[in-house]
């Protein structure tokens, strides 16, 4: 369709070019052959010794024409660019062959697929485990990283990982790396907020055996083992504290013992009336093995698998299913008896089969003549998920406001760079959180199970499939957004009024119209909105400039007249750019703008006062006749007259121009690729497919 997909500069002159058959374009300059990427990158397949002329590219290899007219064909090395189109189009399997076969240099590659969001297939073209485990925690791959850090061996590396585990709820490499770095404080810790109490007791005899008293106490507490803290302490020495810990808990034979070393003392009196007991909370869910971890988006790596990593990971697996993996050094010591039922022997494995007539009944019963009953076959029922309210809304219709209200922000965001040409979204991080929370209503459920999600529809039910969600942006909700910045305008809070005007404008993308007159509607509040900001924009500039520099002051209030305001409103301006343009003895402009107010404004003859001012006024200026400064303002051409959105400065009728694909705010060619100064949403100049507010 002759769409301009990229602009690539080339310093040299491109001599020719040729589409090969996956749609890239080879092309030779005279030193060079690049090629040209639908995405836009580029590179070098090869030097030239002398220039050529290419005239087709089929089957990795180049035809092309000498200066001596000589026809050719040459193998193209085409590994490189072929694996960046292979990215490109996410094509995972062709990825890995041109990896595997390729011959690719690592060290490009591995900054290009850094630079892409590919860092898990950059592992590998890594070697280097030092290399390997950086990357890998850099981008979060904590099962490379924990591979590589077992082949070092390394404290530091040790440490880094458990940290980036803790971080990502792999609790089972946080309880690795802690025992491997000996972190007996945060091992215990660790098993305190998972609930494992029986791994927790283990740490208990850990530190009984390492002569650790701090560590025993605290481990102690944490499993609220009263007889535990008064034996500490009273090994310590602290027998008055053990004592009266004993007799607060009312643990009378420990408090018989400990009597001796109170010396009679009562230590009764220290016990607070309203004291209370206070033990460690039981655990309302303990996890599994399998379910320790909390859960992970499925990424490229599964298709990228590291072999050796694979296997120590079905390793680990297995001997996990087998039996608990033993603590290091200290734990391996204990001789702790796991099995409770252990003492009973095998009896069972002796038991064999029970004799029926040793219990002295038998089954010779006179049931009659009653026939056989053929046994029913067990019926199984299979129970599937049914689908979600938001993936049946979002089957009828994909708009912006529906993937917000679904959740889907990531393909809403994408949907709006496709739209509009978002290349700024910080603004929306609040809209799209109000607006889902407007939409989804939630019930809590039990302690640590998730609550229940209600969605608020507009139409439909839960059980239907046509059903569509409630939108907290709409015509009537923006419209009160735009009476407020009325409001906020006509007080002269400029600022504030910035404020309320960009917010509507930015959750215009977030809206759904019902109709096409609240389409049209909605397509109108983008442009009061830009003429608006435009206005409040000028406005706090000469404010801001009025005492520095008067020539720019005048000319931002002359602007502000430009804008399509409310009438009130340009009268308002009208009175603030006549003032000004006077005081600093233009009479020219001044009269201009009296004339405006004068020739028939509807909300200028409400005031007679001030279309009297107006008149005299006027009849000074033409006596005066004159401006004392030049502006870049012509009064003659006020319907042509064009301000560029981001200096707020004219625009000569004939210099290039370029759009925002949203507000469709001007701005001069040099702002093209930079964030809109009005909506601060999409970048300007950019080729979009422009906004939608229902479905076509």
């Amino acid at each position: 369709n002759f769409a301009l997909l990229h602009s690539v500069h080339e310093t040299a002159r491109v001599k020719s070019g040729a589409w090969d058959e996956n749609g890239v374009f080879i092309c030779a300059t005279a030193t060079h052959v690049k090629y040209v990427l639908p995405n836009g990158d580029s590179g070098i397949v090869h030097s030239l010794v002398r220039p050529i002329y290419i005239q087709r590219i089929a089957r990795h290899h180049m035809y092309y024409v000498d200066r001596d007219n000589q026809v050719h064909k040459d193998r193209l090395n085409s590994a490189e660019y072929l694996f960046k189109l292979a990215l490109h189009k996410r094509q995972f399997n062709d990825v890995k062959t041109w990896i595997k076969n390729g011959r690719l240099c690592g060290n490009v590659v591995i900054g290009y697929l850094k630079k892409q969001g590919f860092p898990e297939i950059a592992l590998h073209f890594v070697e280097e485990q030092q290399t390997r485990f950086n990357l890998a925690l850099e981008y979060g791959h904590i099962e490379e990283a924990m591979t590589a850090a077992q082949a070092l061996d390394d404290k530091d590396c040790w440490t880094r990982l458990g940290v980036e585990a803790l971080r990502q709820g792999n609790q089972q490499i946080v309880e690795m790396v802690y025992q491997k770095t000996r972190n007996f404080d945060a091992l215990s810790f660790l098993y305190l907020i998972t609930g494992n109490t029986t791994k927790l007791k283990k740490m208990l005899a850990i530190a009984e055996k390492r002569g650790d008293v701090m560590s025993r106490f605290n481990n102690a507490m944490m499993l609220g083992d009263i007889e535990e803290r008064v034996k500490v302490l009273s090994e310590v020495g602290q027998v008055p504290l053990a004592a009266l810990t004993a007799q607060t808990h009312g643990l009378t034979e420990l408090q018989e013992l400990l009597a001796e070393g109170v010396q009679g003392v009562d230590i009764g009196n220290a016990i607070p009336a309203d004291a209370e007991l206070l033990l460690p909370a039981i655990p309302v869910h303990r996890a599994d093995a399998e379910h320790t971890n909390w859960p992970l988006l499925m990424s490229t790596q599964a298709i990228f698998e590291n072999n050796l990593a694979q296997a120590a990971a079905e390793a680990a697996h297995a001997a996990a299913q087998a039996e608990e993996p033993p603590m290091e050094d200290a734990m391996e010591a204990l001789d702790v008896d796991d099995d409770p039922g252990a003492g009973w022997g095998d009896d069972d494995a002796g038991a064999g089969v029970a004799d029926p007539s040793a219990w002295g009944d038998d089954l010779d019963l006179d049931l009659g003549d009653v026939p056989d009953v053929a046994p029913v076959p067990a019926q199984t029922a299979t129970l599937s998920r049914g689908e979600s309210a938001a993936a049946r809304w979002l089957k009828k219709r994909k708009l912006v406001g529906d993937l917000v209200a679904a959740g889907e922000f990531e393909e809403a965001l994408n949907t709006l760079q496709r739209r509009i040409g978002l290349a700024n979204a910080a603004p929306l991080q609040p809209l799209f959180r109000e607006a889902y929370l407007g939409v989804n209503s939630f019930l809590s459920g039990l302690p640590q199970a998730p609550a229940v999600q209600f969605p608020i529809l507009a139409s439909g039910s839960l059980s239907s499939s046509n059903l569509a969600p409630f939108t907290l942006h709409n015509a009537t909700s923006l419209m009160e957004g735009l009476k407020e910045g009325n409001k906020l305008t006509t007080a002269g809070k400029f600022q504030e009024a910035l404020t309320a005007f960009r917010k509507v404008i930015q959750s215009l993308p977030l809206a759904v119209a019902s109709s096409q007159e609240e389409d049209q509607q909605l397509t109108e509040f983008i442009e009061i909105c830009r003429e608006y900001i435009t206005a409040m924009r000028c406005q706090i500039a000469q404010r801001a400039s009025a005492a520095s520099d008067v020539k720019r002051s005048i000319e931002l209030a002359a602007y502000m007249t430009l804008c399509k305001l409310q009438p009130t409103h340009t009268v308002l301006t009208l009175r603030g750019a006549m003032s000004a343009a006077f005081k600093a003895q233009n009479f020219i402009t001044a009269a201009s703008f009296a004339r405006r107010l004068v020739s028939g404004n509807a909300a200028a003859a409400r005031q007679p006062e001030l279309v009297a001012q107006a008149r005299k006024l006027l009849t000074v200026c033409e006596q005066k006749g004159s401006d004392a400064m030049q502006l870049e303002f012509d009064h003659r051409e006020t319907d042509n007259f064009t301000i560029c959105a981001s200096s707020l400065t004219a625009i000569p009728a004939a210099a290039p121009t370029a759009r925002c694909p949203f507000c469709q705010s001007v701005y001069k060619a040099e702002f093209k690729g930079q964030v809109c100064s009005t909506c601060e949403l999409s970048e300007i100049g950019a080729n979009t497919l422009g906004i939608q507010f229902r479905p076509i």
